[in-house]
C-alpha cells in the first residue's frame, strides 16, 4: 500500500511539472520587468527571465536562487542575431506566454522636443521598443504556438494614446519614446488579427505610471504607482487574455485606452 501510493505521488508530482505554464520575459533585470519574474515564479510558473548582463542583475540572481523555477538567459533585444540564437536554443519549449517588457526611454525629455531632437538616439529607441519586440514574436511564434495558452505580450504606454495627448500643466513631448510606442502598438495590432486563426492571443498592455527608472527619467518620478500593483493588473490581464481582449489597448485596471 505504502509503494502504491508512493507511486501515485509520483505520477501526479509528474503531472503537475508537466503542466506547468512558462512565461519568457525580457528586460527582467530591474523595475517591470524584476516584478514580472518575481510574481509570475510565486506563482510557480516555469520563468525564463532574460536580460542584456546576467552578471550586473544583482536582484534578478537573487531572485533565480529563491526560486529554483527561474532561469536567466543573456539577451540585448537590439542584436538581433542573439534573439535567433536564444530561439534556437529553446527549440522545443513551449512558452504560454511571451511578454516583451524592455524597452527605454532614449534620453532626457530635453532631447526630445522640437530644435533639440538627438535622431542618433531616436534609432536606438526605435530598434529597442519597436523592432525588438516585433523580431522576439517573430522567433519565438512556434514556441509561443505549441503552448496551451498562446499569448503574445508587449508592455507598451499610455503616452503612446493619440487621444490623450492634450495640452495639460504635464504634458512633455517625448517625441522618439511616444512615437516608438504608438508604432508597436499598431503592429501588434496587426499581429492580433493576423494570428487570430492560429488561436494566438496578442496583448498590448500599459503598465500605468510606474516609480521606475525610466519614470525619473522622464521627469515625473513620486508620481506614479509602485511596480508590484501595475504588475498584478497587468498579469491579471494577461490571465484575461481571449479572442474578445486581443489586439486592444489595456491599462493595468483592466480598462480601455482610446488609440
Amino acid at each position: 500500500m505504502i509503494r502504491f501510493l508512493m507511486g501515485c505521488a509520483a505520477i501526479l508530482a509528474g503531472l503537475s511539472s508537466a503542466q506547468a505554464a512558462t512565461v519568457l520575459i525580457t528586460g527582467s533585470n530591474r523595475g517591470i520587468g524584476l516584478e514580472l519574474a518575481k510574481q509570475y515564479a510565486e506563482q510557480n510558473w516555469s520563468v525564463i527571465a532574460t536580460t542584456r548582463a546576467p552578471k550586473d542583475a544583482a536582484e534578478l540572481q537573487a531572485l533565480a536562487k529563491a526560486h529554483k523555477n527561474l532561469r536567466i538567459e543573456a539577451l540585448d533585444v537590439t542584436d538581433f542575431a542573439a534573439i535567433d540564437a536564444l530561439a534556437a536554443k529553446l527549440k522545443g519549449t513551449a512558452i504560454d506566454v511571451l511578454i516583451n517588457n524592455a524597452g527605454i526611454l532614449g534620453g532626457e525629455p530635453a532631447t526630445q522636443k522640437m530644435g533639440n531632437l538627438d535622431y542618433k538616439a531616436m534609432e536606438l529607441v526605435y530598434r529597442t521598443n519597436t523592432m525588438a519586440p516585433m523580431k522576439i514574436s517573430e522567433a519565438f511564434l512556434e514556441h509561443v504556438a505549441a503552448s496551451a495558452q498562446k499569448k503574445i505580450v508587449v508592455i507598451t504606454s499610455g503616452t503612446a494614446s493619440l487621444t490623450n495627448v492634450k495640452p495639460s500643466q504635464f504634458f512633455v513631448p517625448l517625441y522618439t519614446y511616444r512615437m516608438s510606442k504608438t508604432a508597436i502598438n499598431m503592429g501588434f495590432r496587426a499581429m492580433a488579427m493576423e494570428l487570430a486563426p492560429r488561436g494566438i492571443f496578442v496583448g498590448i498592455l500599459a503598465p500605468g505610471m510606474v516609480e521606475t527608472r525610466l519614470l525619473q527619467q522622464a521627469g515625473s518620478g513620486g508620481r506614479g504607482i509602485d511596480a508590484p500593483k501595475s504588475v498584478t493588473g497587468v498579469m491579471k490581464n494577461i490571465e484575461n487574455l481571449n479572442a474578445q481582449t486581443s489586439g486592444q489597448y489595456i491599462i493595468y485596471t483592466g480598462d480601455t485606452v482610446p488609440w
